[in-house]
């Protein structure tokens, strides 16, 4: 049989330069760099000093109070990302079979910051007194999940846990599922959020860290 022609229609982006493609992009040619003292804790104690965080992000405002409430920050920047993507593409699943529309999207390591932050409160009050959002904000396939529920892509939903090889191998595997006649369309691609005490801690502790100032 023939295979399938696959071409990329739209993108979407939430990273160290930008919260849009554009952004990013305009930031990138003008040579602006990602790398910045770390916000997201205090890293008294810490070697490491620096990272690329996202900065300016504001998850109320793109996803609204409740919603963003539920969601952890990794899953935040992929709902973000498809979101623009997907209008970038001109798509709409009205116009589309829902369930030939799928979902493949990584994240490496998930919502290790609500791991953390629910890991002290257990300690501190019990561990049946943890947010009952604690699994859905911080499992590793949820942000494919929302991204599905959110866009009504009732096709696969699959999260290829790779480390740093698992934006690429979302984009690899949905190119196969197109390719091969399982789905018409698919959204892909990788989201992390792992710039915690613990995530530079594990990092640093590998030496795998910088500790330039």
């Amino acid at each position: 049989m023939e295979k399938r022609r696959v071409v990329v229609t739209g993108l979407g982006t939430v990273n160290p330069l930008g919260n849009t493609v554009a952004e990013s992009w305009a930031a990138a040619k003008a040579g602006q760099c990602g790398i910045a003292p770390i916000t997201q804790f205090d890293t008294a104690g810490f070697k490491c000093k620096l990272a690329a965080e996202v900065k300016g992000f504001d998850p109320e405002a793109l996803l609204g109070r409740q919603e963003s409430k539920r969601m952890g920050r990794f899953t935040q920047f992929a709902v973000a990302a498809a979101r623009e993507a997907l209008s970038d593409a001109g798509f709409s699943v009205e116009q589309a079979e829902a369930d030939r529309c799928g979902v493949i999207l990584s994240s490496g390591i998930g919502g290790l910051p609500t791991i953390e932050a629910e890991h002290t409160r257990g300690l501190q009050k019990g561990f049946e007194r943890v947010s009952p959002y604690f699994v859905p904000m911080s499992i590793g396939n949820m942000a494919a999940g929302q991204t599905a529920i959110l866009f009504g892509l009732q096709g696969i939903c699959s999260c290829p846990t790779t480390a740093c090889a698992g934006g690429t191998n979302a984009i690899g595997d949905a190119f196969h599922r197109i390719r091969d006649g399982y789905e018409d369309r698919m959204l892909c691609g990788g989201t992390e959020s792992c710039i915690s005490p613990l995530g530079v801690g594990g990092f640093a502790s590998m030496k795998a860290l910088s500790t330039a100032e």
